[in-house]
């Protein structure tokens, strides 16, 4: 957050000193929500807008990251009471933010467990609620070894909605007690639209990057060290067989633009970084988009992607439900942790491709690039499997009423 700035915007609340909010209704639940940073704070998109509509309940939303705050400001502004920084987990903090946001109820997004903030909870007698809850291999196996850890961070009584029924199953491993675990599926499923990339959205993209209107583009997605090099060289073989390729780079972390920078003006090929000018000169090859928030919007360009995170020694990968929802076609390498579920799926019917090193990565994308009616099945494919997922969003908004003990409109 120091590298990305922003840390200092409302710092205040950070310590616990949130606004006096308005006076609560006496008739209506107040609800704060705790999503850490952009991706979780997308996910929930669907169900703010679900919650707001109903004036029985009342929403505050706070954040972590500098990058999620300006997301929630713009997207939220109108359906929450107040939007501010999390603030620290320790008693003074956590206390004074509790006295003065007052909620009926506290949900977290995608696991975030805090102690202090649960024990705020507990000594008011208000439900929590944890949401899209997923454990990564290494939370899953840290968590198994300690009790005192599992005890400081899974109170009795915690509610808990799983992406997978495989994920319940680790929750109860843990002790959680399986009458407050639900499976509900990926929040992030809802977030991405089914969509089909309409060809004017994508030339303008293009033109934006600097690439001509037609030219093939892959998408590094959330990009990791050594899947850079991956992806240019496969650029660099596709060109010299005589395709116009170009590659959109999105990095995980845009503190790295300079090291990848570097890396690009070695490789000699034109490159433009978003961050200095969002106009790309004529000719580029490598798009660099070392920005944060804009990945949604600017993987439309793309005719096939790499999803980032995957390529040893990298390990947990990035999600891959918002890219196959707009008919992406995917590939992957085998370190997929974090989203196992989601990509086993997506294996199972065929609708990404997986590989298992380097060599088998540049294989498997050179030989989609050359044959388009490869990447259209994929894509219809994996728009097949998304059709099949349901509304996340829906079981859990079932389930907040149910606990919040109001009728459900």
């Amino acid at each position: 957050m120091w590298q990305r700035g922003g840390y200092g915007h409302n710092f205040l609340h950070r310590l616990g000193l949130w606004p006096d909010l308005p006076r609560k209704n006496p008739q209506a639940k107040r609800i704060w929500i705790q999503a850490v940073s952009v991706g979780e704070l997308s996910s929930i998109q669907k169900l703010v807008d679900l919650l707001s509509k109903d004036e029985r309940i009342e929403l505050v939303l706070s954040s972590t990251t500098s990058t999620g705050l300006i997301f929630a400001e713009s997207n939220f502004s109108r359906q929450t009471l107040s939007i501010g920084p999390f603030p620290l987990d320790c008693w003074p903090c956590s206390s004074l933010a509790w006295a003065r946001i007052r909620p009926d109820m506290v949900i977290t997004i995608d696991s975030e467990l805090w102690p202090e903030h649960f024990e705020q909870a507990r000594i008011r007698g208000v439900p929590v609620l944890v949401l899209n809850a997923r454990l990564s291999d290494r939370t899953y196996s840290r968590l198994s070894q300690s009790f005192l850890a599992r005890s400081f961070l899974l109170p009795k009584g915690l509610e808990i909605l799983t992406t997978s029924e495989r994920q319940r199953a680790r929750w109860i491993d843990l002790g959680v007690d399986p009458k407050h675990l639900q499976t509900a599926g990926n929040l992030k499923v809802d977030s991405a639209l089914h969509q089909t990339v309409l060809p004017q959205r994508r030339e303008a993209l293009c033109r934006e990057f600097g690439f001509k209107h037609d030219s093939f583009v892959i998408a590094g997605i959330s990009t990791w060290p050594g899947e850079e090099e991956l992806l240019i060289d496969t650029v660099l073989e596709l060109g010299k067989a005589g395709t116009d390729a170009r590659l959109l780079l999105v990095p995980r972390h845009a503190e790295r633009r300079k090291q990848i920078a570097k890396m690009l003006e070695n490789s000699g090929l034109p490159y433009q970084m978003r961050s200095e000018n969002k106009q790309g000169q004529p000719g580029t090859i490598v798009y660099l988009a070392d920005t944060t928030g804009e990945l949604a919007e600017l993987i439309h360009s793309a005719d096939l992607g790499w999803i980032g995170k995957t390529l040893p020694p990298n390990r947990g990968g990035q999600n891959p439900i918002e890219p196959i929802s707009i008919g992406l076609p995917l590939v992957t390498g085998p370190n997929y942790q974090n989203f196992r579920e989601t990509c086993g799926d997506l294996l199972l019917h065929d609708a990404i491709v997986e590989t298992s090193s380097e060599k088998h990565a540049k294989k498997a994308l050179l030989e989609l690039a050359n044959h388009p009616d490869q990447r259209k099945l994929l894509a219809s494919r994996a728009h097949s499997w998304r059709d099949k997922q349901g509304s996340p969003s829906s079981h859990s908004l079932t389930r907040i009423y149910q606990i919040l003990e109001l009728p459900q409109n």
